[in-house]
């Protein structure tokens, strides 16, 4: 229902300030109200300025007092820089950002006779009104559904190019409807002079093309791509003559300075087409992540288990900075996982370790990511599991997220006999909560005694732990359907252990007093309330390193003869 309709006291008290506005103001003029065809409540008025007449209209929003009404244009012409577009209301000094419930239609008249006042000064003065607010990259390009992404440092390679010598290049275009979106990759042959940095996009395609630096006239040619194929010949010969096929299919970067065009050159029935992209200069990265993290691209990660709990971690340390990952887990992603695991639609019928590496490899530049498509601790050969293990034994750090104790036992003698830190988490039925917990070699218990260790707390507390966590993270009640951890629940409990996982990666000196924690996310079992934290001190038990036997030199001396015979002839 229209404001007015409910709030007929600040509908008159909008008639009354306007109309005593028209009393003092003489550049006012022409004030009649109307109700729009959707109800909508409408201020017809004119404003007088150097013998002009700004013919307006302002549109009071069903949202009114709560958002600003609209001031318009009659008869569609653009009549200030600061206006969304010919047509367009005008951009004034209370907006959305600043806006105030007491802020009134007369105060937005006068601030419209400022605005346009201010850009037609009487005399020679110069008619610019300063703009009050920031402009948007979000805003600016949002029409735009040709975009090239242009990162700081590819500008400055490409100011420091010579003038009027092509340049190859390579770039990366995807379409992901209803935007084509492009990013240079490298300049020069073969990336000789730069290489970009960052991951290229999933189901993307290389392009070849030429960066031209040039101080000749190129404004045009954003307004108009196509006269770029008529003048290319004639304008920019040294170009044209490197050109390897014509019609030429690829890009050409045009621009000198920070002032860059990018045409998107093609053949369509033998002639030469031209696209133009919005240039995007996208903002400086650097300083978003802490300094401790810049090593974290030396380091392997090694992760058992890509379903919700794995899936999470891998993305969470990948955008952190680790670039090497062994993933192993056999399982095949179907629509039903689409309710928890970090991938998408787009790795149904997939092995998860597949879809989890192009994860990665869309988050972070140069992943090195070992795939092992095996169920730890299940049904594979004695052969197959030695070599997974093995490969385990790489990594710099051991996760298991399968919420399976064979698989546990095993990603747990490999953290004991090669002395490797291992993280862990469960998460409980029910969304109710769960526990993180670490294993640091002669810091902590090893890993299977650790987890003793925290079943044997949980049992402490006289209180019937019923949060045993599942493999599918859902348990069975006595009564009443089955309880299942959503997406919520077990992003919490992955982000504590991934930031386990990065104490561990990045510190000497960790900042967790305590190797294990209780996270509650509900009032149940021993929570109090939701995000109601337990610390689990956990004692150091158990050797780290290769068990040793208590066999006598007598005895190893007969293994050897035994294995070796012809050695102890």
């Amino acid at each position: 229902m229209s404001w007015w309709l409910t709030n007929a006291s600040r509908a008159r008290a909008e008639q009354v300030a306007l109309a005593q506005l028209l009393e003092r103001a003489g550049w006012l003029s022409g004030v009649g109200w109307r109700v729009g065809d959707d109800l909508q409540l409408i201020v017809d008025f004119d404003i007088q300025h150097n013998g002009e007449t700004f013919s307006l209209f302002m549109a009071y929003p069903s949202t009114f007092p709560d958002t600003p009404p609209m001031v318009l244009s009659r008869d569609g012409k653009r009549l200030s820089w600061h206006q969304y577009g010919a047509g367009g209301e005008l951009c004034l000094e209370f907006r959305p950002d600043n806006w105030d419930p007491a802020i009134t239609g007369a105060m937005m008249a006068e601030s419209a006779y400022r605005l346009l006042s201010g850009e037609s000064p009487e005399g020679d003065a110069d008619g610019v009104v300063r703009s009050a607010h920031q402009a948007s990259l979000g805003r600016d390009a949002r029409s735009e559904q040709m975009r090239f992404v242009l990162d700081r440092d590819a500008i400055e390679v490409l100011v420091g190019l010579p003038v009027d010598a092509p340049v190859p290049i390579t770039a990366w275009d995807r379409l992901e409807k209803p935007t084509w979106v492009a990013s240079l990759v490298s300049v020069g042959d073969g990336g000789s002079i730069w290489s970009h940095s960052g991951p290229e996009p999933s189901h993307s395609t290389i392009a070849k093309g030429f960066a031209f630096r040039t101080t000749r006239e190129i404004d045009s040619f954003r307004a108009n791509p196509g006269r770029f194929a008529e003048l290319l010949p004639a304008e920019f010969p040294e170009l044209a003559e490197q050109l390897p096929d014509t019609p030429f299919d690829g890009f050409v970067l045009l621009g000198d300075a920070d002032r860059w065009i990018a045409l998107n050159l093609y053949p369509h029935e033998g002639k030469q087409t031209v696209f133009g992209y919005k240039m995007i200069i996208a903002p400086d990265a650097s300083g978003r992540l802490p300094a401790g993290h810049a090593g974290l691209a030396q380091k392997r990660v090694a992760i058992v288990g890509c379903g919700s709990v794995g899936s999470k971690i891998a993305t969470t340390l990948a955008r952190s900075g680790v670039r090497k990952f062994t993933l192993v887990d056999d399982d095949i992603f179907f629509s039903a996982n689409l309710v928890r695991n970090d991938l998408d639609a787009r790795a149904i019928g997939q092995h998860k370790v597949d879809s989890l590496t192009a994860r990665l490899k869309d988050i972070v530049a140069n992943a090195e990511i070992s795939m092992r498509r095996v169920a730890l601790g299940q049904q594979e050969s004695a052969g197959t599991t030695e070599s997974v293990m093995e490969e385990l034994a790489q990594a710099d750090l051991l996760i298991d997220a399968t919420a399976d104790p064979r698989a546990f036992n095993l990603v747990a003698a490999v953290a004991r006999r090669h002395r490797k830190p291992m993280v862990w988490c469960e998460v409980f039925a029910g969304g109710i909560g769960g526990i993180v917990a670490r294993a640091r070699p002669e810091l902590d218990p090893i890993p299977t005694i650790a987890r003793g260790q925290i079943r044997a707390w949980c049992d402490g507390h006289g209180v019937p732990w019923a949060a045993a966590a599942q493999a599918d993270y859902g348990a069975q009640r006595e009564q009443g359907p089955q309880l299942m951890a959503d997406d919520a629940d077990v992003s919490v409990i992955t982000g504590h252990a991934s930031r386990l996982a990065l104490d561990i990666l990045t510190r000497e000196q960790s900042i967790f007093p305590s190797s294990a924690y209780a996270i509650g996310l509900a009032a149940e079992w021993i929570f109090r309330a939701a995000f109601d934290t337990w610390p689990i001190d956990l004692r150091p038990e158990g050797k780290w390193g290769e068990a040793q036997g208590g066999a006598s030199k007598e005895d190893l001396k007969e293994l050897l003869a035994s294995l070796f015979p012809e050695v102890a002839a």
